[in-house]
């Protein structure tokens, strides 16, 4: 009779950023739903954002099929240049709007969504769980330089992986009894170690011989308008990519452990490189169910120890 008032322990997922191998989720997303697996929460960022909100959004064939009908012209057709990056994301981002997750809101979707924002303004974390989905889906896509910063909420947000290579935090913090997290980076950083290398030697002599003149010299001329508020309508985007790097280097000193989690998958993934993610594709989407099917049992078997835990320490109150 105690087992009847114990509720079922909540199981949330923390996805890292995946970049181009966002096929990954589809397989695994698609399996655990197929094994029946709970899922209650959804903490992601970048790549895996996208994914995410297709899943809740009771869309996920749906978005598979587009995806897998997409190639590289397609999406280049749907980028045109950017103001405040070398590429806009309007176009994509209404295109997710109505082809996928139908104008519904994060208050609408089941299981619940967070998308990891960065906000290059203050150096914060900040999570995307109310208002439009698609848009949330967009901002936590937006990669520095590449994709124009957007203005949300007084701050300007980019990429989540800037700061945060698994959400662990983010699903702990909506309450989660049990928090899985995968690791899909490349890299344990947004940007290459090698990037990061340069951007520390440039910071270094930056310093050293107080070059902020010609910096300011670089983002006038990169400001199509020259107005002098500019950067608060839009950041010109190497300021955007400095500051970036330069959140990046100070997240990449304070971590140097995973994420402290229930169960942690990290898939292998080093043969799917960028250049030949079409040609993988097919291989990429297996790889997610097979790791879904490899770990689906032990999720459930989780939530069966938790909920045992919950019925002993009931059994005792």
């Amino acid at each position: 009779m105690i087992s009847e008032n114990v509720h079922r322990p909540t199981v949330g997922l923390a996805l890292s950023g995946s970049g181009s191998r966002l096929v990954f989720y589809i397989g695994f997303l698609e399996e655990l739903a197929a094994q029946e697996v709970p899922i209650d929460y959804i903490a992601a960022m970048s790549g895996a954002s996208i994914v995410a909100a297709a899943f809740s959004c009771g869309r996920l064939r749906e978005f598979k099929e587009e995806v897998f009908s997409l190639d590289k012209e397609k999406v280049m057709a749907m980028l045109p240049k950017g103001k405040g990056g070398l590429y806009s994301l309007d176009e994509l981002e209404e295109y997710g709007r109505q082809h996928v997750l139908d104008n519904m809101r994060f208050e609408d979707v089941r299981p619940l969504l967070g998308f990891v924002a960065s906000d290059i303004e203050t150096g914060e974390q900040v999570v995307l769980s109310m208002g439009d989905l698609a848009r949330g889906v967009r901002i936590s896509c937006t990669l520095p330089f590449f994709f124009e910063a957007v203005k949300w909420g007084g701050g300007t947000l980019v990429d989540g992986g800037l700061l945060n290579r698994i959400p662990v935090d983010v699903a702990k913090q909506a309450g989660m009894d049990i928090v899985v997290g995968v690791n899909m980076r490349g890299t344990p950083h947004l940007f290459t170690n090698g990037q990061l290398a340069i951007k520390r030697t440039y910071n270094f002599f930056k310093k050293a011989l107080m070059v902020e003149y010609l910096e300011r010299v670089w983002d006038f001329l990169n400001d199509d308008d020259g107005g002098e508020n500019s950067f608060e309508q839009q950041p010109p985007m190497l300021s955007v990519l400095g500051r970036s790097m330069d959140l990046a280097l100070k997240a990449g000193d304070k971590e140097s452990e995973q994420p402290d989690c229930d169960l942690m998958i990290t898939p292998d993934i080093k043969k799917f490189r960028i250049k030949n993610i079409e040609s993988t594709r097919q291989e990429l989407y297996e790889l997610g169910k097979k790791t879904a099917r490899q770990n689906g049992p032990k999720i459930k078997e989780l939530v069966k120890q938790k909920q045992a835990a919950q019925v002993s320490a009931a059994s005792r109150a």
